[in-house]
Order: structure tokens, then sequence, then C-alpha cells
């Protein structure tokens, strides 16, 4: 997708005529620093530490609880009867995959998460370009930070202009659409 727009957008440049080249404003921003800086990231980054470290813990109680019936499970092997054996073997692994299902669950849910706050500070993003672009009388803004610009002969980098005007745009917290 990435290269379909820059064929295109140097196909526009190339289409211009001498007069217009010469008029050919660049823009450049790099969307990852801009990601990592903006608050809203920050703050999202924040929120989802905090809650895989909660859940964290939570896999860790588990994690600890089998550690403890197995070691008790190694001590009474000798002792139990078969079915005792197999009773305790049952509960073991019926904890132990939910364990699994519990973790593979949380990562998951926060996957998701991260990946719809990302998109929306992406969609932010771009609409705080486009009115920069448009005020400033762009005629081209590029993504830097994914190296698809390599050379521009007069490129003006709008990075740091994007963090400032997205941070007093877009001041509330992200709507959390993967929290309920």
């Amino acid at each position: 997708m990435k290269k379909i727009v820059l064929v295109v957008s140097l196909m526009m440049v190339m289409a211009l005529n001498a007069a217009q080249a010469a008029e050919l404003k660049v823009g450049v921003v790099n969307f990852q620093k801009a990601l990592n800086e903006v608050e809203q990231g920050k703050k999202a980054k924040a929120a989802l530490k905090a809650e895989f470290d909660a859940k964290q813990k939570k896999l860790q109680i588990q994690e600890d609880e089998l550690k403890k019936m197995q070691a008790e499970f190694e001590k009474q092997k000798a002792v139990l009867s078969q079915d005792a054996l197999m009773a305790k073997q049952k509960t073991f692994q019926e904890k132990y995959t939910d364990l699994q299902k519990n973790f593979a669950g949380y990562r998951d849910e926060l996957v998701g998460r991260e990946s719809k706050m990302t998109s929306q500070i992406l969609q932010n993003l771009k609409t705080v370009v486009a009115a920069l672009g448009q005020k400033g009388g762009f005629t081209l803004v590029m993504e830097s930070s994914a190296d698809t610009v390599l050379y521009v002969q007069s490129k003006e980098d709008l990075t740091d202009e994007v963090i400032k005007a997205y941070n007093s745009k877009f001041t509330g917290p992200l709507k959390d659409a993967g929290k309920e």
C-alpha cells in the first residue's frame, strides 16, 4: 500500500511542469516518533502497562498455585491411591489449561486494545497533518519513519509541529473501544 502511495505521489510530482515544480513544497513527518511522543499515546501506553502488570500478577498467582499443587502431588504420590492420584492429576491439568487460556486471552486482549488505540492515534495524526499541510501551503507531506523518503531536495520536517498541534487538539483520553 505504501509503495502504491509513493508511486502515485511520484507520478503526481513528475506530472507537474517546470513552473509548478519550482513551487513544490514538501514536508515530512516521522509518524513513529509522533506516535511515541503525543500525550494521548503516552497515557494510553501507561494505562495498558498498568493493566498488563495487574493481569501478570493474577497469572503469577495461578502459576504459584500450580507449583504448590505439583510439589504437594510429588510428596503424596507414594501414599495416595491410583484414583486419588488421577483425580489430583486431572485437577492439575485443568488448572494448567486455565492458566494457558488466561494467558492467551490477556495477551490477545491487550494486543487488540493497543492496536485499536494506535489506529485511533494514527487517524488523529493524519487529521493534524492534513490541517498543517494545508495551512503551511505544502504540495506534498510524506511519512518518513518507514524509509519511503530516500531523498528530497528541499524538505521540511513537520514532526515536532505535528506533535504540538496534536497535543493541543486532542487533550482528553482516547476512547477505549476494546474495554467494556
